[in-house]
């Protein structure tokens, strides 16, 4: 059995979540309370149901309300799929099974998928967690050997907890060596009794012969007790031979009976598919009958329809009609407003509409009044610039006569303008007396004069490009000067004296002489341009104020509102309305005109349209309600024309269905023969006596199993010679307990004689009461005698069961845990048996042998795991259950980690595991493994 997918309603706090499982193994990861334990839970419970409320084991209701339990669907190789279903319901739950065909069970089927396993038994094999492993830290030798046993049988763990208990209450009730047990203090007890009795017995001898009569009675009822035993054996043997009897007659006359009945098989689920076709071919002779008494009460009904072609014509044209009423109607409507507009627009104008319509409002006329009306604006728009374009000058003529007068005030003095032009003219001899001083301190005076030229003509050509005058006239004196130089030709020992005058007045002083150049040039051209300026404005000044003022455009334009009927005082914004308003009164006029035309014409088309519609309908109509009336007409012929089709349709499918239905009842018939031929039946009374022989023939084999199920419960019943021997022996038998019954009674009325004598010679009844308290204490050690030996018996059982699973069961799953521990501890060990004592020993490599209590923590687990493991494989063809593990690998390290990695992987390929974890590397261990995080988990959908 593999499971495929759970399908969780509500459960502890998952609700409404479906998980996908691997046929092979599945991790489900999750972190502490993350519902890892609970999603366990929930596949343990929907197989074995919830545990009863006065368990101590948690149900994981939800508690957020909501449906309780789930499904679980899952994979049997004798059954099929199956979907397991488990709701809240009586206390272990309601479940319900759904099998492939449809078919549907209960508790009774799921038993029999289970293999009559309860949970206690799963748990023991195929479910282990880490708890189980560390619980293998604190055991000894023998409660080691023990677990493991129980690991690798099935069932020896309830077994040894059983017989752990009796053995604790046994020690509770006897203990050789013990004093405290129940059985010891009850011996003690008798013996203190006794040596009481003694004492008394020797103060009273007349007690004496009473009491050894007591004792003759008391033997005598123990043999009794003896006798009585082994009749009441010898009685129940008879008995269950009596309840054998009639089990052994039914037994032989069932073989009787099944000697006489057909052998040979019978076609599987024969009665039930013979059944199906009978009433398979009685529903189908019903519905040929019923088919053909439809179609004969259809012979009646109409099949000619109506013209409904005409109506459909109108119908298409519906929008029309409602499109030429609405326009008549609107055109009505328009035709007024037009009028009642007309009349707003005439007195509004303060015309009659004759005068109105005789106005000429033409295109022309109002490109005319428009025309005349811009210039009009445009003369006073003129005449308003002209006086402010006077006023502008004026102002600018005050302005530039106050910036004139102080510029005037910052006017360069007369000496500066003195020395500027002495500088101008000494400038030209400075530069030739420079250099001719630097021709007399020169070695290469042709150089020194063409480096003068060229920077003569180099300055010249800036001075002109950035009209700085006074640089350009410095540098073509300085070209004048090397040109000259050249002229020259030659070296003079020392200076002219002019030159010298010339250097000792103006040498070192050029910048500031150039400077005051240029000032004395910016203020000649400031003065020269506010002087421009000024002159300039007078002259506007005087050119406006002799510019002529027309009024020609405002006489023309008064002249062209006479024309049109308009006074020639209203304004021209008005002027401009009123022509507008004579313009649409006369559009109105017009379109007042067209409308009369439109609405003779929408008239006659109405009475047309009428006409129409009455023809098509066979009566005459009103123009009110016009399409009612047609709609009307065209649904009933409609709804008559479906009647016919409806008819007609109605026929040929009575008829398919007829051909249908005969069809199917020629096939059944073919069916049926061919289960009677299969059957060897040749009429269905035939088959039906062979399937009811087939079917007493398989009870006689259910009665023989159970008859010999009873008869095994009854044991070895022995045999008796003839019924009347039984019933004599048993007889006798009673006979002989019943003079046993009556010799006791006699005894015991002695025995009380005897004591009560015995009691009337002790005077202070000091010896009764004891006597009394030796004979409770007796009953008292015989009573918990019983219990002892009854424990006694029920732990030597327990431990030939065990030997005898040791023996049978227990080699073939240590030879497969024998393999799984070597492999899981990497060959360090090969070998894992019992010693003769019942220890479990481990063989290392080298032979070296070692209690089970020997070994390392890590090494027990292995040991543990390797028998559960085996045990759940040798079990794979009877109970092929899924392997559940809860984290039992956290603490291994990465070496036997991986060991046992190898081993589960080598085990999926014919197991399913599931295994649940908290730890990350888990995931990362398992690299083939389906990872199901718990964390997200999606939600399904479930009815």
């Amino acid at each position: 059995m593999k499971i495929e997918k759970l399908v969780i309603y509500g459960f502890g706090k998952h609700q409404d979540r479906e998980i996908i499982l691997d046929p092979e193994l599945s991790i489900i990861y999750g972190t502490n309370e993350a519902g890892k334990t609970t999603i366990q839970q929930f596949i343990i419970q929907t197989l074995f149901g919830y545990p009863s409320k006065n368990q101590n084991l948690r149900r994981y209701e939800p508690k957020n309300g909501g449906k309780y339990g789930g499904q679980l669907h899952i994979v049997d190789p004798d059954f099929g799929r199956v979907i397991i279903e488990r709701v809240k319901g009586k206390s272990a739950g309601d479940v319900t099974l759904y099998f492939e065909d449809g078919s549907r069970g209960s508790e009774t089927e799921l038993k029999m998928i289970l293999r009559d396993y309860d949970r206690a038994s799963f748990e023991s094999v195929f479910s282990f967690s880490i708890h189980e492993l560390q619980g293998l830290e604190n055991m000894n030798e023998e409660e080691l050997s023990r677990t493991l046993l129980a690991s690798g049988t099935t069932g020896m763990d309830a077994i040894a907890r059983m017989e752990s208990r009796l053995e604790k209450e046994m020690a509770v009730v006897f203990k050789k060596s013990g004093r405290n047990p129940e059985i010891n203090l009850r011996v003690d007890e008798l013996k203190s009794l006794d040596n009481d009795l003694k004492e008394y017995r020797r103060r009273i001898e007349l007690y004496e012969p009473y009491v050894a009569r007591v004792r003759e009675i008391e033997s005598r009822l123990d043999e009794m007790g003896d006798e009585e035993a082994e009749l009441d054996g010898a009685l129940k043997a008879a008995e269950r031979w009596l309840q054998a009897r009639p089990l052994l007659e039914k037994r032989q006359a069932l073989e009787v009976e099944a000697s006489t009945l057909p052998a040979s098989a019978f076609p599987p689920d024969g009665r039930r598919r013979m059944d199906r076709l009978s009433d398979r071919l009685s529903e189908a002779t019903a519905k040929i009958g019923s088919l053909e008494q439809q179609y004969n009460r259809m012979a009646d009904q109409p099949e000619t329809p109506k013209r409904i072609e005409e109506l459909e014509g109108l119908l298409a044209k519906e929008s029309g009609w409602h499109r030429l009423s609405s326009e008549l109607s609107n055109k009505q409507q328009e035709i007024g407003k037009i009028a009642d507009e007309q009349g707003r627009l005439l007195s509004l104008v303060g015309m009659d509409l004759e005068q109105a319509l005789r106005a000429d409002v033409s295109l022309n006329n109002e490109e005319r009044l428009l025309f005349f009306v811009e210039q009009a604006d445009q003369e006073e728009e003129e005449q308003r610039y002209h006086s402010r374009k006077v006023a502008e000058e004026k102002t600018k003529l005050e302005e530039a006569s106050k910036e004139l007068k102080f510029f005037l005030s910052g006017e360069p003095s007369e000496k500066e303008r003195k020395e500027a032009e002495e500088w101008l003219a000494a400038a030209p001899k400075l530069a030739e007396a420079k250099a001719a001083g630097q021709l007399q301190g020169s070695s290469n005076p042709k150089n020194l004069m063409y480096i003068l030229m060229g920077l003569g003509v180099l300055g010249f050509l800036i001075g002109i490009f950035q009209e700085n005058y006074p640089l350009a006239v410095i540098s073509i004196l300085a070209a004048i000067a090397g040109a000259w130089m050249a002229f020259k030709g030659k070296k003079t020992e020392t200076l002219p004296a002019e030159y010298q005058q010339v250097l000792a007045a103006y040498g070192g002083r050029e910048t500031e002489l150039n400077a005051l150049i240029d000032k004395l040039a910016q203020y000649d051209r400031k003065l020269d341009s506010l002087l421009d300026n000024l002159e300039a404005t007078k002259r506007q000044i005087a050119t406006l104020a002799q510019a002529p003022q027309g009024q020609g455009a405002k006489e023309a334009y008064r002249e062209f509102l006479q024309e049109l009927g308009i006074n020639p005082e209203t304004g021209r914004k008005t002027v401009v309305e009123l022509f507008g308003a004579l313009r649409e009164i006369q559009a109105l006029q017009t379109a007042s005109e067209r409308l009369s035309r439109d609405i003779a014409k929408h008239t006659a088309e109405a009475e047309e349209w009428l006409a129409e519609a009455s023809a098509a309908c066979n009566r005459v109509l009103a123009q009110d309600g016009l399409y009612e009336a047609i709609r009307a007409e065209f649904s009933a012929r409609k709804d008559h024309n479906a009647s016919v089709a409806k008819s007609l349709a109605q026929k040929r499918e009575l008829q398919a269905a007829l051909a249908q239905a005969q069809s199917l009842a020629l096939q059944i018939e073919q069916e049926q023969g061919a289960l009677l031929q299969d059957a060897g039946a040749l009429n269905l009374e035939q088959f039906y006596g062979l399937c009811d022989g087939w079917e007493r023939l398989q009870e006689i084999g259910k009665q023989q199993a159970f008859l010999a199920a009873q008869l095994a419960s009854l044991g070895d019943v022995g045999e008796m010679n003839g019924d009347s021997t039984a019933d004599g022996g048993i007889e006798s038998l009673e006979d002989k307990l019943g003079a046993l019954k009556k010799e006791r009674h006699a005894l015991l009325a002695e025995k009380a004689d005897k004591l009560q004598a015995a009691k009337t010679l002790l005077s202070d009844g000091e010896y009764e009461e004891k006597l009394q308290q030796f004979e409770e204490k007796k009953e008292e050690l015989a009573e918990l005698a019983m219990r002892w030996s009854i424990d006694k018996a029920i732990t030597a059982a327990i431990r030939r069961t065990m030997d005898e699973l040791k023996d049978k069961k227990l080699p073939a799953v240590i030879g497969a845990a024998q393999a799984y521990f070597s492999k899981l501890t990497g060959n360090a060990y090969s070998n894992l048996e019992m010693n003769p004592d019942g220890f479990f020993e481990a063989v290392r490599e080298d032979g070296m042998r070692f209690h089970i209590a020997e070994l390392s923590q890590a090494t027990k687990e292995q040991a543990y795991i390797s028998l559960r493991l085996s045990l759940a494989v040798s079990m794979r063809e009877s109970h092929a259950f899924p392997v559940i593990m809860d984290d039992p690998f956290v603490h291994f390290d990465r070496r036997r980690l991986q060991h046992m990695i190898n081993l589960i992987t080598e085990l999926q390929l014919n197991h399913q595991f599931i295994y649940f974890t908290c730890h990350e590397t888990m995931k990362e261990s398992w690299p083939k493994a389906s990872i199901i995080d718990v964390a997200d988990i999606g939600r399904s959908v479930h009815s």
